[in-house]
């Protein structure tokens, strides 16, 4: 064979045996590579099945305010893990979260038994929950206790001295009941969803409502807020033949979108109403529709401009039977707190002026939701978790006498609860309550019910010549006025807390109470204290004025 060939076979022989080996060689790092892809992918979805993982995931659906997702999340722990005592009580708060308080009271005695340490704040949702089922000396023993033995300084802590206060004030309430009916307004309007906002005509034969059930426009839910569908609103009718309520149907016309739409309420014609909308454009804003009267469709509403509206919240808006004054709520600043009450009056143009605060004896550091002015122009009720409650927010009522407002009166058991009762209507005859609550045979989260108050003359009676009486006064020490001296009202026979208010420099103040009462005056000062006994009559035809010069 030629020396050449050999050489050239001898070369190609070790050409293959490395192209061989280079072969093997990427093989090799191609099947590691596989199968670490392999090891990785098993690894996770090890974690994801692991608990530490499941319960993070779920804490973050909770903290994102999903709380149903994240219930389902926990729920697959508790299969793995039944008597997981953490799982039992993250458990426990998505179900209070989602109003089921006797489910949150389950899974949290569940965890206390299984770990009684699980969580130094215990103690303090203990509390929270049975307030929320009105065990109320249940709730109280909790709260002590934790006040006890929690941490000071801390928000919880703080918390569970306001919640005990409510606690306390609710048992006073509901020892003695207001003389109202209520009832469940009826399936026709009401849902498994959450369903309020009622707005009542004049005649009280329409109701127009909001409602977050799943027949919305679009049937859309609000995943970068609380996973529920977006707001809609409906309407029924009063059939008389059948003395029922029609099933509710979408607002007619063009107010419903796919998004935020919620009456705020009707105006006493009942041909225009105001209406809340909210995107991504929109802090919340008050909006205007209009009716045809010949169809009876509704207008696309349009936005309230400035003074009303600004880029803060406004929402929650009444307008008295002559049109000339708005009351409404916003956030904006300079107020008294969170939401506040503010009014605006129409020009001599039919513009809008710049809106005044109520100020600090309607309006509190905390929020005041909801707003509805009597026809009269001079009566008010409102919702407030600011002033003294029940629990969440509760109805009050105010009314402004010799220019002043009341201090506001809480409208009492059964119509609060230990829970929130914050949107309502009021019908023209003053004898029907219609409002939104979570009372114990709701059908799902909140329901309209109607409240026949009639016979409670602190709603029914009084628009004509008022309910209130303006107490002003002196206090005087042996050589002078008593400056900033406290004086807290207290009503004798409930024993409840009322109001207070300083003197000025020159010992005088003013305060407007309800009339036909006696109150127990305590005045504290520097240089003394002192009990009076006020009796706070009315009477008709005068401007209901009492006046009074005391001294320590």
């Amino acid at each position: 064979m030629n020396q050449s060939v050999i050489l050239l076979n001898s070369f190609t022989n070790q050409m293959t045996n490395k192209i061989l080996v280079t072969v093997f060689i990427l093989l090799s790092m191609l099947l590691d590579i596989s199968l670490y892809a392999q090891e990785e992918e098993t690894e996770k979805k090890e974690k994801k099945g692991s608990i530490t993982y499941k319960m993070g995931a779920a804490r973050h659906e909770f903290l994102d305010n999903n709380y149903r997702g994240a219930l389902l999340i926990y729920r697959e722990v508790l299969k793995i893990e039944k008597e997981n005592p953490m799982a039992q009580y993250r458990s426990a708060e998505c179900h209070y979260k989602l109003k089921r308080y006797d489910l949150a009271l389950k899974y949290l005695e569940k965890a206390k038994a299984n770990d009684p340490k699980v969580v130094k704040e215990m103690n303090f949702f203990y509390g929270q929950t049975y307030h929320r089922m009105a065990r109320l000396d249940e709730a109280i023993a909790s709260f002590e206790d934790f006040i006890a033995t929690g941490a000071k300084r801390t928000i919880e802590y703080d918390m569970a001295q306001d919640y005990l206060t409510q606690c306390k004030y609710a048992k006073q309430l509901m020892a003695e009941p207001v003389p109202v009916e209520i009832e469940n307004i009826g399936r026709e309007i009401n849902s498994r969803f959450d369903d309020y906002a009622p707005s009542v005509t004049s005649d009280g034969k329409t109701l127009i409502f909001t409602s977050r059930r799943s027949d919305t426009e679009g049937g859309e839910v609000d995943e970068t807020s609380d996973y529920k569908f977006f707001e809609d609103i409906y309407i029924s009718e009063w059939d008389e033949k059948l003395g029922e309520w029609t099933d509710a149907e979408s607002l007619p016309g063009d107010v419903n979108t796919k998004k935020y739409d919620a009456v705020l309420s009707v105006a006493p014609n009942g041909n225009q109403m105001f209406v809340y909308k909210n995107d991504d454009k929109l802090a919340g804003d008050i909006f205007v529709s209009q009716k045809n009267k010949k169809t009876g469709e509704w207008y696309a509403p349009e936005r309230l401009g400035k003074p009303i509206n600004t880029t803060y919240y406004e929402g929650s808006v009444s307008i008295t039977a002559d049109g000339k004054s708005m009351y409404f709520i916003s956030n904006r600043t300079g107020g008294e707190g969170r939401g506040d009450i503010y009014v605006s009056e129409k020009d001599k143009d039919g513009k809008w002026a710049k809106p005044k605060n109520l100020g600090e004896i309607i309006n509190t550091e905390d929020d005041e939701k909801f707003v509805f002015i009597h026809p009269n122009g001079k009566t008010l009720y409102f919702s407030s978790k600011g002033h003294q409650t029940m629990g969440g927010y509760d109805i009050f009522k105010s009314e402004i006498i010799n220019g002043e407002w009341g201090t506001p009166v809480n409208v009492g058991y059964p119509i609060n609860t230990v829970n929130e009762e914050s949107t309502f209507s009021l019908t023209a005859d003053n004898s029907k309550l219609f409002l939104a609550a979570e009372y114990d045979d709701s059908n799902g989260e909140r329901d309209i019910y109607m409240a026949d108050v009639s016979q409670y003359s602190l709603i029914s009676a009084g628009y004509e010549s008022g309910t209130f009486v303006s107490i002003v006064g002196n206090v005087g020490l042996g050589d002078g006025p008593a400056k900033k001296a406290l004086l807290k009202f207290y009503n004798t026979k409930s024993n409840r807390f009322v109001g207070e208010v300083y003197t000025n420099k020159e010992g005088r103040f003013r305060m407007n109470l309800t009339g036909n009462e006696e109150y127990r005056v305590e005045i504290e000062h520097k240089e003394g204290k002192k009990t009076i006994m006020l009796d706070a009559k009315r009477t008709e035809g005068s401007d209901n004025v009492l006046k009074f010069d005391w001294t320590l």
